[in-house]
């Protein structure tokens, strides 16, 4: 009979109960039903609502982590009324439990599809116009997730971000913000230039408001 090493054996036990957490085997149906419910709280009530059942099912052991991500990926994926603030209780629900969830260089992958539910969350409400929205999910979920190595591997994202910089009224932040990568992925430039010309209107916006406000004023 082989024998592991202590170092690996407990290793491998760690990865176990981690997978467990994670994709553990509660009841199928049970799971199904209880998510149908999140989503319909989703889409009537808001995200805080839905995440507020979903926290309360993943302790009761009613639903996983992993079901719940699951689920939002296919209602993204179906655009899904409910998807977008659905994204953002699943989203939520990973901040509340991030103590929980593994943190091992082998859950790399695992982090990344949790940073790409928000790419895919914002940009679904980008597109739907609902700009508060994407905002509020661009950069959602554990920071776990922000790192360069997500950051180089997906661009699109990092453009988003940049875009969602401008949207609150600060492009100059977002142009810095891929500036100052250290890889320059090609989509940047065409980016940059768009957030350079946004920048040059808010400047005259703010100029323009400067003006009425001391008129006004009397000034």
């Amino acid at each position: 009979m082989p024998r592991f090493p202590h170092s690996r054996l407990r290793f491998l036990l760690h990865l176990g109960l981690s997978l467990l957490l994670i994709w553990g085997g509660v009841g199928c149906d049970n799971t199904a039903r209880r998510l149908d419910a999140a989503v319909a709280l989703a889409g009537s009530a808001g995200r805080a609502k839905a995440e507020t059942a979903l926290k309360a099912d993943f302790d009761a052991g009613r639903i996983t982590f992993e079901s719940a991500m699951i689920r939002a990926e296919e209602l993204l994926e179906a655009d899904d009324p409910a998807a977008i603030p659905f994204a953002g209780a699943v989203l939520d629900l990973a901040v509340e439990i991030e103590d929980q969830l593994p943190s091992g260089q082998e859950f790399e992958l695992f982090w990344r599809r949790i940073g790409r539910l928000a790419y895919h969350g914002a940009y679904a409400a980008y597109q739907a116009r609902r700009y508060d929205d994407a905002d509020a999910l661009v950069l959602a979920g554990p920071k776990r997730w922000q790192r360069e190595s997500y950051w180089l591997a997906y661009p699109n994202h990092d453009i988003l971000v940049a875009l969602s910089q401008a949207h609150r009224g600060d492009a100059r932040a977002g142009i810095r913000r891929l500036e100052g990568r250290s890889v320059q992925a090609d989509e940047f430039g065409p980016a940059i230039e768009s957030l350079v010309e946004i920048d040059r209107r808010q400047l005259r916006e703010r100029l323009r408001r400067r003006v009425e406000a001391e008129e006004e004023s009397g000034g």
